[in-house]
């Protein structure tokens, strides 16, 4: 069987459209995996600080909370459905880099967040 150029062009066009259906879905299937971190984490700290004797709601905790509350929307921020205009000039590639780096860019924001909010919830817990 030889392979002709058209070939090989029509399974890169479906396999672009594929890439481009699926795009979504990493970002639902991460979005739900960070919603689940964030908010064990917040459950981790308060039951932790519940447990101490002189349990308090000071700044660092505050603080802590709160960004790993902003770390659940962000992840709440993934999972929600997105419309695409795709039309027949609209540059696959493009679409599909354009997809990913939104999904990079949350998942790095969701990252610091979290790691921000744990960080101060840990400084709250050892005063």
């Amino acid at each position: 069987m030889k392979i002709r150029g058209e070939d090989v062009s029509e399974g890169l066009r479906e396999w672009a459209k594929s890439e481009l259906k699926e795009g979504p879905k990493q970002g639902y299937d991460l979005g739900k995996f960070f919603f689940s971190v964030s908010a064990a984490t917040i459950g981790a700290i308060a039951a932790i600080e519940k447990l101490n004797s002189t349990a308090k709601l000071d700044r660092p905790m505050v603080v802590g909370l709160s960004l790993l509350f902003v770390s659940i929307l962000v992840s709440i921020h993934l999972v929600l459905p997105r419309k695409h205009a795709l039309g027949g000039e609209t540059d696959l590639l493009m679409e599909y880099n354009r997809q990913i780096n939104r999904v990079i860019r949350c998942v790095w924001l969701w990252f610091i967040l979290w790691l921000a909010g744990t960080l101060a919830g840990g400084y709250a817990l050892r005063n």
